[in-house]
């Protein structure tokens, strides 16, 4: 068993100019903007709601017809939660189905240049649609056409959240949709579950809302399977495991396993999620009235002794954050990652308390990365987080497992001891199930029940203060990354 030398967990303040001169990263981290920098200053609470398009239209062999009735509703929801005082920003699918309708098909493309021409042709329409109904409330809509690409340079990343924040300052709605007509396989977000959940994470939202055809998340699928349940409380949603094999209604392109993820994604950033059935966008009102960041007694005196109090829908509570998460590692959330790097026991403790990963640590790179990649972390064969890397897959493989004094033998040049420092990373789990993994079971069990937000901030916070000047290296620039 390899054991890790304290030379092994020191914390780098600097990457050499040999590694300087060769870096060529895909994702960029640039400008001034520090962590602490991106609090956000609303005085207004912050609502990502997300429609697709099963609610928004129906189908038969007539071809498609909008449902006036959902859309209508959902624009009555819209206008009674800013005058509650709510801002609003609404993902929007249809562009697809909308097309259909203005050219008169009975079936939605299968072709993906087909896709792209109907998408190009029914995005107009849906405005229009949008901007009439919403107009006879007096509100003003603003249209984000996103593709992935946008999220790939933090500076365009956070131009994006720019301009949607200006927009909500001028009392407008801002309604995004993924630019159908121009993304690629390779560049999409896949669904626009997944582009709500990044867009709140972006935001700072204070919840996102995920309208769908079913009333709940049921254990199965409750059409063919009568023991199917329904979940009302989902309290882990990184660790939630149902059966999510059943086809959706074949209108839109995502499905419930979309809807899981993109609520594991925001629980991630501590940003709630619910579950709403589309036809009745008015049950949003009772997630706000119970809260969107219930106590845990509160949960288990609601599923125990009063399932009547709890939302009408699913609700997915977000993940517990013992500081703030800052816009870099919101950033990282929204980046494509299709490599895994395997960890250790002893790794996944030291991420758990902000600390770098050491290649010492590494098991096995799964995939091919170019350095400043964000790949996946995996731990014990589960996805723990994800991470900047600041060695290539090749590079990594030469030294994975191997203590820091023999890297610049094996690389043929002086490097960073640390495959990635601990700001460039972001977990998707509970840090506290990872503090004391491999360690007796009595000692993890002892940090559960003492654990609280107040005193691990103040223990987190002088940790990250001593290793905030560490730079990070992207595209061949020094930039550091609080």
């Amino acid at each position: 068993m390899k054991s890790h030398s304290a030379l092994d967990v020191e914390h780098s303040d600097s990457l050499t100019d040999s590694t300087s001169s060769t870096t060529s990263g895909t994702h960029r981290v640039s400008g001034s903007l520090s962590e602490t920098d991106s609090v956000n200053d609303r005085s207004s609470p912050l609502v990502v709601l997300k429609v697709g398009t099963s609610t928004l239209m129906s189908s038969d062999e007539m071809g498609f017809r909008v449902d006036l009735g959902n859309l209508a509703n959902l624009i009555e929801l819209i206008g009674g939660l800013k005058r509650d005082g709510y801002q609003v920003v609404l993902v929007s699918s249809g562009a697809v189905g909308m097309g259909c309708i203005k050219l008169g098909l009975t079936s939605r493309p299968t072709s993906i240049r087909t896709k792209q021409a109907v998408a190009a042709a029914g995005q107009s329409h849906l405005m229009r649609t949008y901007e009439d109904l919403f107009g006879t409330l007096n509100m003003q809509v603003a249209q984000l056409l996103i593709n992935q690409s946008d999220f790939l340079d933090k500076d365009h990343w956070q131009s994006v959240k720019g301009t949607i924040n200006e927009c909500l300052k001028l009392d407008v709605v801002p309604i995004i949709n993924e630019n159908d007509s121009t993304s690629t396989e390779e560049l999409r977000f896949g669904d626009n579950d997944n582009l709500a959940a990044l867009t709140a994470v972006q935001l700072e939202a204070d919840a996102v809302f995920l309208f769908t055809d079913v009333d709940y998340l049921y254990t199965a699928n409750p059409r063919s399977d009568p023991n199917a349940q329904p979940l009302r409380m989902v309290e882990k949603p990184w660790a939630l495991e149902v059966d999510t094999s059943a086809e959706g209604s074949g209108m839109g392109t995502g499905g419930m396993t979309t809807k899981i993820l993109a609520a594991r994604t925001a629980s991630t950033a501590g940003i709630p999620c619910g579950l709403i059935n589309g036809k009745h966008p008015e049950r949003l009102f009772s997630f706000l009235e119970y809260g969107l960041r219930p106590s845990a007694e509160k949960v288990a005196t609601a599923l125990s002794a009063e399932p009547g109090s709890l939302p009408h829908g699913t609700y997915f509570m977000a993940m517990p954050q013992d500081e703030y998460v800052g816009d870099t590692r919101r950033w990282i959330l929204a980046l494509p990652s299709r490599s895994e790097v395997h960890i250790d026991d002893f790794s996944a403790r030291e991420l758990a308390r902000k600390r770098a990963l050491l290649p010492v640590g590494v098991l096995k790179v799964e995939g091919t990365f170019p350095r400043c990649e964000c790949v996946k972390l995996f731990h014990r064969g589960s996805e723990i987080g994800r991470s900047i890397m600041n060695f290539s897959s090749q590079e990594l493989n030469k030294i994975k497992g191997k203590p820091t004094e023999r890297y610049e033998a094996l690389l043929g040049f002086i490097s960073s001891p640390e495959a990635c420092h601990g700001s460039n990373v972001i977990l998707t789990v509970d840090a506290r199930a990872l503090k004391h993994v491999g360690e007796p079971e009595n000692v993890a069990q002892s940090e559960l029940k003492t654990f609280s937000p107040s005193s691990s901030s103040s223990s987190s916070s002088s940790s990250s203060s001593s290793s905030s000047a560490t730079s990070a290296l992207c595209n061949g620039r020094r930039t550091t990354v609080a």
